[in-house]
């Protein structure tokens, strides 16, 4: 049997279709929250994660771009949680976006391929692949940022799913809302948003659905998700921290953190001559093949050509996340100035790759498994 064949298909019936794929998601998400809450860290993790704790549990500001998001969040947590030291709490809290994140993983696939074996393979090999894993049970912002691309992927394809205009004026503006807030934890994401706000708003035009009014709703949806960066200045300004970064009770001060000029806008760091583009791109493909195996790349590519010629709804949405991984893959390798031959850059720079193109390449490997009913 192949891997659609036990998860249906729209046609088979809308309710079903989306009560399986709701089933499937909370499954997975307590599937993999299971395993990561078992191997959690019980004390302080390494990398970002003392600064980001102490940020959150002071109620100051971490480092540039101040991750306003995550810190608001973090001290919840802490304040909520009634066990364990607040390292762990962090680590606990992040181990469950990381869930959350597989969960809508599995969700998208589902909705696309009505796999629920697909959906679990994608989920499955993303989550536990090591450096997923690694830092989705440390304090960390990573996985976060895991969560809103599995949700900008969710929201992506429940839109082109949607036949009435209503529906897809109202997803249209949960994503707006979701990329701004998307914007208050990485801001590497804006590659994945600049892809997706102009494909959200050419469907819109084609089914003569975009009207100024709309794009009002969308812009005050979109701008409402930055209001965490109010935190920055508030914090900034009580003042009550016993370590945080810089001052942002000035309008310079607030865009000098925002734009992470200390370490230089759209740069990993400040000062330093990094290796070639093709260099970085090359060390990409080889930290993929490591992680997820060539063979998955090599399927993913191949779902692009197979899907075109079954769906050309599907095509569209995978084009799209296709387009997405490559914008991503290739701004990253253009701006990277880290000299990925010294050890110490090696390991900074597949860490910051990593943990935003993986969902997209695990969708397009789980298409080309159902598009080629695997026996």
């Amino acid at each position: 049997m192949g891997l659609h064949g036990d998860g249906g298909s729209p046609a088979a019936g809308a309710g079903p279709w989306r009560s399986g794929a709701l089933r499937g998601s909370v499954a997975v998400f307590a599937s993999v929250a299971a395993v990561f809450t078992l191997t959690l860290p019980r004390s302080l993790p390494g990398g970002d994660s003392g600064e980001l704790i102490t940020a959150a549990h002071e109620l100051g500001v971490a480092h540039p771009p101040g991750y306003p998001l995550f810190t608001l969040l973090a001290s919840l947590t802490i304040t909520l949680f009634p066990f364990g030291s607040v390292a762990y709490r962090v680590n606990l809290l992040c181990g469950l976006f990381g869930a959350v994140a597989a969960s809508l993983l599995f969700y998208t696939v589902f909705r696309l391929s009505g796999s629920h074996a697909g959906g679990i393979l994608a989920a499955g090999v993303f989550s536990f692949s090591r450096l997923t894993w690694q830092w989705s049970i440390a304090a960390e912002v990573f996985s976060l940022n895991n969560l809103f691309v599995g949700l900008l992927m969710a929201l992506t394809v429940r839109f082109e799913e949607a036949t009435a205009a209503k529906e897809r004026s109202k997803i249209a503006a949960i994503g707006a809302f979701s990329c701004g807030l998307s914007l208050c934890n990485q801001h590497t994401i804006v590659l994945y948003i600049l892809c997706i706000i102009p494909w959200i708003l050419f469907r819109l035009l084609k089914e003569k659905e975009l009207t100024l009014s709309l794009l009002l709703r969308l812009t005050l949806a979109f701008s409402a998700g930055l209001l965490p960066y109010v935190y920055l200045p508030v914090s900034s300004y009580l003042s009550r921290a016993r370590w945080t970064w810089g001052d942002q009770t000035t309008l310079r001060g607030f865009l000098t953190h925002f734009f992470r000029e200390e370490y230089g806008t759209f740069s990993l760091a400040k000062s330093e001559v990094g290796s070639s583009v093709s260099t970085v791109l090359l060390s990409q493909v080889i930290n993929m093949k490591t992680e997820l195996s060539f063979n998955i790349q090599a399927l993913a590519v191949w779902a692009n050509i197979c899907l075109a010629r079954k769906d050309r709804r599907k095509s569209s949405v995978v084009w799209l996340f296709t387009g997405m991984l490559c914008l991503y893959s290739l701004f990253f390798a253009w701006r990277a100035n880290l000299d990925i031959s010294k050890p110490l850059f090696m390991g900074v720079v597949p860490e910051c790759w990593d943990h935003t193109h993986g969902p997209s390449i695990l969708v397009l490997l789980v298409l080309i498994l159902e598009t080629i009913d695997v026996q």
